[in-house]
């Protein structure tokens, strides 16, 4: 303090400043969550600018997409069946970075964006054990879906269909590539005749490949629209539509409803820290490849007439896959019935390996660590009329299985603790300043009454 100052001007500007932070404490303590919130909402909600909508429009984490194909290594002995079991010997990981975009982007007046996605994959051969020319050996799926197709047509027309088949299919694909049978894709004889006979349903494509037309496309996913989380970040990134419609028009009830993943799909499994953030990991259990056989709500997967149609564990896709006999499960059917395992030789299903699980930050939903992994199996059965499969055992075939990997950077990790610190930053602060304004209210109390009891007589302080 200046020294021209008098000792009440000194002493007010004393309590003035202790007071003056002692009030700013209760202000900011008082005001903080209000203020906390809206810059947490404007850092997560989806809008151009904020740090959500640069994380979501191209995706900063680092993806990988891993596939692993299966070797049919003895199907020439498939007529000894049961005898002898039908053997698949896994190749891969052929691994892929994945990068996901965001594009053609509509913002609405109801708080949700409608988007395509594109999703680009490039082959990363330092990761991979093997090569894109590596030669499988697997069921001929084109061939397969001809004769399922035509299963319950009339005699003549599965005659004529079965003598193209015969002469323009095999029961095999045989030394097919990776590149072929992933991204690249090949031409079958068959593809037109099955693009022609399935009416229902058009088949897009002109060449067969697991992923074929899918790398650099902008309308293949096709056309969502989701919550932006202007109203509430609890709705953002929520799907409402797809294609603009609220049903996909591919399953029964809820099933068929365009919606975010519902809770009891993702049980909880752990807590779970990376780089410093916690979070919690849930899990895909049997319940996610149930059609009602132990989970009467899961019925609406089921779209055959007598349900449930299959035994628990795998998924019937063929509504979203144009007719076909596609079914999804678990990797080498982890968590599935033993006998789709236990009818094939190969198959080693192991938690740690295999498991389905997202971990998130439950409160900013920033993934943490993700590995979504799912097999593709088709169902091999007996097809009268067609010499090719009449004799055939019924068998669930694995194809392969993939796993999308991504791992929070420490870049993001810092973000997101930085997100997570916002609500209790500004209380810290106010009990600090607020700590400081107490302590020296005190002190200076405590200075002006000693030296003003020091400057009072002895016999005054008596009285």
């Amino acid at each position: 303090m200046c020294s021209c100052c008098t000792d009440f001007q000194k002493k007010m500007v004393s309590f003035g400043c202790s007071a003056f932070l002692v009030l700013f404490a209760i202000v900011l303590g008082t005001l903080w969550p209000t203020m906390s919130s809206k810059l947490l909402h404007d850092k997560l909600v989806i809008k151009n600018g904020s740090v959500n909508y640069q994380n979501w429009i191209k995706t900063p984490i680092p993806m990988f997409l891993e596939v692993y194909l299966f070797n049919w290594t003895n199907a020439d002995d498939l007529h000894k069946f049961p005898t002898v079991k039908p053997h698949f010997q896994e190749l891969g990981p052929y691994v892929f970075h994945e990068v996901h975009e965001r594009k053609n982007l509509v913002w609405n007046d109801n708080n949700t964006v409608t988007f395509n996605q594109r999703r680009t994959w490039h082959f990363d051969p330092d990761r991979s054990n093997g090569t894109l020319d590596d030669r499988v050996t697997n069921l001929n799926v084109i061939s397969l879906n001809v004769a399922y197709f035509m299963r319950d047509s009339n005699y003549f027309l599965k005659k004529a269909t079965d003598m193209v088949v015969e002469l323009d299919g095999t029961f095999l694909w045989r030394g097919k590539t990776v590149r072929e049978l992933l991204f690249d894709g090949f031409e079958d004889p068959l593809l037109d005749l099955l693009k022609t006979l399935n009416d229902t349903i058009k088949v897009p494509f002109n060449k067969f490949g697991w992923f074929v037309d899918r790398n650099e496309s902008d309308t293949y996913d096709g056309t969502f629209t989701m919550k932006t989380g202007a109203d509430s970040l609890e709705n953002t990134g929520m799907l409402t539509l797809w294609n603009g419609a609220s049903d996909t028009g591919m399953y029964r009830g809820k099933c068929g409803q365009v919606q975010g993943t519902s809770g009891e799909l993702w049980p909880y499994g752990e807590k779970i820290s990376i780089h410093d953030v916690e979070g919690t990991k849930y899990v895909g259990d049997e319940q996610v490849f149930d059609n009602g056989v132990k989970y009467p709500e899961a019925a609406c997967w089921c779209n055959g007439a007598h349900c449930p149609d299959v035994k628990p564990g795998v998924f019937n896709a063929s509504a979203c896959k144009f007719g076909s006999p596609t079914f999804i499960s678990y990797p080498h059917f982890y968590l599935a019935d033993k006998s789709y395992r236990e009818s094939i030789d190969g198959m080693s299903p192991n938690r740690s390996k295999h498991e389905f699980y997202i971990a998130m930050e439950p409160h900013t939903g920033i993934p943490l660590d993700v590995r979504a992994q799912l097999q593709i199996n088709m169902l091999l059965q007996p097809i009268s009329g067609f010499s090719m499969f009449e004799k055939v055992p019924k068998l669930m075939v694995p194809m392969l299985w993939f796993t999308q990997r991504a791992t929070l950077t420490p870049e993001l990790a810092n973000q997101a603790k930085l997100a997570l610190m916002l609500p209790g930053l500004g209380i810290y602060i106010a009990i600090f300043f607020g700590t400081i304004g107490i302590i020296l209210t005190g002190a200076f109390g405590y200075i002006y009454v000693r030296k003003w009891s020091s400057q009072v007589p002895y016999e005054e302080l008596l009285r």
